[in-house]
């Protein structure tokens, strides 16, 4: 792996504890400041499907406020119950091609729903708020 060299300033409570960590499990500071770095860094469009490489862009100029409101938006009850009647009623036989259809939009919608709230969630993350698990 190619590597480049940066000289930074770290507020001394920081590099404290980079260094106590880099003791305490006895590997080199640069390791644990890479491992760092690298479990923070921030979503990019790559991350993604091609599909959805435009929620980044979209979402991350979004203030925390208006990310929580993503990340807490409802999915639509109506298209979950249709989406898995389809597939209950593929897995008992064919679907007619406008059912398929169907299924295939209410899939990308479903998947575009989640992908949009995980980069919402992500971001606000990235940002240093904590994040609440399910119970």
């Amino acid at each position: 792996m190619a590597t480049q060299t940066i000289n930074i300033e770290l507020p001394e409570e920081i590099y404290r504890r980079l260094e106590g960590m880099a003791t305490v499990t006895r590997r080199p500071l640069q390791e644990i400041l890479v491992q760092t770095i690298r479990g923070n860094l921030p979503l990019s469009p790559d991350d993604l499907p091609p599909a959805q490489h435009d929620l980044v862009a979209t979402l991350a100029p979004l203030n925390d406020e208006a990310l929580w409101a993503v990340a807490k938006e409802p999915s639509s009850a109506t298209d979950w119950r249709r989406h898995r009647r389809l597939l209950r009623k593929a897995e008992a036989g064919p679907l007619t091609p406008a059912e398929q259809r169907d299924l295939e939009t209410l899939r990308e919608a479903a998947d575009r729903f989640v992908a949009r709230r995980s980069v919402a969630l992500a971001l606000l993350k990235w940002r240093g708020r904590t994040i609440p698990t399910a119970p």
